[in-house]
């Protein structure tokens, strides 16, 4: 007697098949979680690397935090500044000492000899392409921003730590001073919760340009600073809704002319403080005044927003993270009514 032979019947099949599809929409939500999760614990690495880089550097000059910028020695100065690497006006990042040498490939630099121009002395993204991953952020895979110095992860609290834009006011005789440099970390009383860098957005919608500046939550009107944040170029707020909305009036350019913390991580940013630690926070642990989605009009609700007239109105956001005191007495002055029970 012939035996027959086994095989699978159709519905055998489609239970097998629907098993597999199972298992598939329960493991792929948990893998993708899981390498989210793993770039976010890279991010945070690298953030504290940066920490003890900028613990070497004020070790290493008098205690004296890092300018964001350093376009002249002194602000009556008639020469541009340029590193020993021959980078003109450097941003924070080549100030600081990592166990790979400078943020940037210095050769195309030094081969030019005596600099002049700006961005990288004309060297295209040869001037601004980071060659130390120690300043990159593993969610960035745009090649736009993941490695150039000037539109990167991460910001620096120079409001607070490094200000080298010229103040409103004038020393004795008219002659122009820093608007916050150098800080001296003997102001900063609270180092555990001092925002000094973190996952910075960038002008913009998505993540931006112009991120190696961290707006904080309030800006630093106390610290009679001239303007803030990033200078967009008139023909960046109408290029082909790329980076900002076609449509745009002047309330929503002070939004998007703003570079607060970018939450890349679960709807985190990464922190990193003064005492070199790191965290992981939500916008709104960080200070930071969110649009309501109904104003202004036209930013989306969760948006950060800048406040830029603490004399007037009332708010939520404070800058105790963020100006070396571990508190924020404007902000106080203008906290919305506790409504009545």
């Amino acid at each position: 007697m012939t035996r027959p032979k086994s095989a699978f019947t159709l519905l055998e099949l489609i239970t097998v098949v629907g098993i597999l599809g199972l298992l598939m929409a329960i493991l792929v939500p948990s893998l993708s979680a899981a390498r989210r999760h793993a770039k976010a614990n890279v991010c945070l690495s690298h953030l504290k690397g940066i920490g003890n880089s900028f613990e070497i550097y004020l070790n290493e000059n008098e205690d004296k935090f890092p300018p964001f910028r350093l376009e002249k020695l002194t602000p009556t100065a008639e020469e541009y500044f340029a590193n020993d690497y021959g980078r003109r006006t450097p941003r924070w990042q080549w100030f600081l000492e990592t166990d790979l040498g400078p943020v940037i490939d210095p050769v195309p630099f030094q081969r030019l000899g005596h600099p002049f121009g700006d961005e990288g002395l004309r060297l295209g993204r040869e001037g601004t392409t980071m060659t130390i991953e120690l300043f990159t952020c593993p969610e960035l895979m745009d090649d736009q921003f993941a490695m150039d110095v000037r539109d990167g992860a991460f910001g620096y609290n120079y409001q607070y730590l490094g200000n080298t834009r010229q103040d409103k006011t004038r020393l004795e005789g008219g002659t122009p001073r820093w608007d916050n440099f150098a800080v001296g970390r003997h102001r900063i009383r609270a180092p555990g919760s001092t925002v000094i860098a973190a996952d910075s957005r960038g002008v913009g919608p998505r993540h931006g340009k112009h991120s190696f500046t961290l707006d904080p939550p309030r800006l630093a009107v106390e610290e009679n600073a001239m303007r803030f944040g990033p200078v967009l170029a008139p023909d960046e707020f109408s290029h082909d809704g790329e980076y900002l909305p076609e449509s745009m009036n002047a309330e929503l350019a002070k939004v998007y002319a703003y570079s607060p913390v970018e939450p890349r991580h679960n709807k985190r940013g990464n922190v990193l403080f003064v005492d070199t630690h790191a965290e992981a926070m939500t916008l709104k642990e960080l200070g930071y005044e969110l649009a309501d989605g109904t104003t202004p009009p036209g930013v989306r609700r969760g948006a950060p927003v800048p406040i830029h007239d603490p004399e007037t109105g009332t708010y939520t956001a404070t800058n105790k993270l963020w100006n070396g005191e571990g508190v924020d007495r404007m902000a106080q002055e203008h906290r919305p009514p506790i409504p009545e029970p």
